[in-house]
């Protein structure tokens, strides 16, 4: 009897050992079939039509995709490692970046954790032009002398950049001929609701900013309102949005909203990530009326950008790390990266 219950444990540990190696077999092929460049909660995008280029946030990396190939490669940062160092490619660091936008030869990223501004060469060279790494703060001024608190959105009419700067319930210009910073919408560190001119309106904790030759249109999330402020008067109102949560359609301003995030502009219509929503919502900005574009199943909000022709738009799905594409007509959408998922 003890022999045949020692062959007994004999064949159980062999068993033991046999799923064992299956289930670490299974692994190995999955890690395989992951292997290469991955994606793990990409947040702002921009794109020069060759490119797209992703903020890879929890790697610390900025990315960008091949438009053509789908290929995947890393234009600053090392994986894993987060820090403020400027350099160019791997000796570059930075600490969850978020909002990106595209000016000629050179990104602009929002280095959210470390509250400042970046600009990287689509060669790869990073340097801090605005706000000082890892201390907040609610200063206008020139370069280093200036403060943010977690921006997370930024875009560019060419002539300055324009910052939904989160933490400060503020947005911010900074000029690029200079790089001088200057709050234009919202009163830092106080949040609220209130329309007027630069040193009267309010919003809450705003993570979407987008740009025309008319306005600067801000995803005020806190509010689950859109607002915009006149480029030459620089006075803020809502254009979309009763300021209750909900999800409606219709006239802009009896349309409603959960936690609207990153947005963008061809100059004629707005798109607006809902983020708790789950869609894409699309504003003609000459009709006032809202409608949506697509539903996605994912959790998005963090970044879109559009085509010059702006019949595309691509947007980050940080529940399936993937960055998707869809059709600004039919609401269509696919997946860009990683290709074939």
């Amino acid at each position: 009897m003890r022999v045949l219950a020692n062959f007994k444990v004999i064949l159980a540990t062999a068993a033991m050992l046999a799923i064992g190696a299956t289930a670490i077999a299974q692994e190995l092929q999955g890690l395989q079939a992951q292997s290469g460049p991955r994606l793990d909660f990409p947040a702002g995008l921009a794109t020069d039509g060759r490119a797209i280029y992703v903020a890879n946030s929890r790697n610390n990396t900025v990315e960008a995709i091949d438009a053509a190939t789908r290929s995947l490669r890393i234009v600053a940062g090392k994986l894993f490692q987060e820090g403020s160092n400027d350099g160019v490619g791997e000796a570059a660091r930075f600490n969850s970046p978020d909002g990106m936008t595209i000016n000629g030869q050179n990104l602009y990223l929002c280095d959210t954790n470390n509250s400042d501004i970046r600009q990287i060469t689509i060669s790869g060279t990073v340097t801090t032009v605005a706000g000082t790494a890892n201390i907040s703060g609610t200063e206008d001024g020139t370069g280093g002398s200036a403060h943010f608190n977690l921006p997370t959105q930024i875009t560019t009419d060419g002539t300055s950049l324009y910052v939904a700067d989160s933490g400060n319930s503020a947005i911010r210009r900074i000029t690029l001929a200079d790089f001088k910073v200057k709050t234009i919408g919202g009163q830092p560190g106080t949040s609220g609701k209130t329309e007027g001119g630069p040193g009267k309106s309010l919003f809450s904790g705003p993570r979407g900013v987008a740009v025309d030759k008319k306005a600067i249109y801000v995803a005020d999330t806190g509010n689950d309102v859109i607002r915009k402020i006149d480029i030459n008067t620089l006075e803020t109102s809502t254009i979309a949005g009763t300021g209750e949560e909900g999800d409606k359609d219709g006239p802009a301003l009896q349309a409603q909203f959960n936690n609207p995030g990153a947005i963008c502009t061809d100059g004629t219509f707005l798109y607006i990530l809902d983020a708790d929503n789950h869609s894409i919502r699309k504003m003609d900005l000459n009709a006032n009326t809202v409608t949506k574009l697509t539903l996605v199943n994912g959790h998005i909000g963090s970044g879109c950008a559009l085509t010059s022709d702006g019949k595309q738009l691509y947007f980050s799905d940080t529940t399936e790390n993937a960055v998707e594409v869809v059709d600004t007509t039919s609401g269509n959408f696919t997946t860009l990266y990683p290709p074939g998922q």
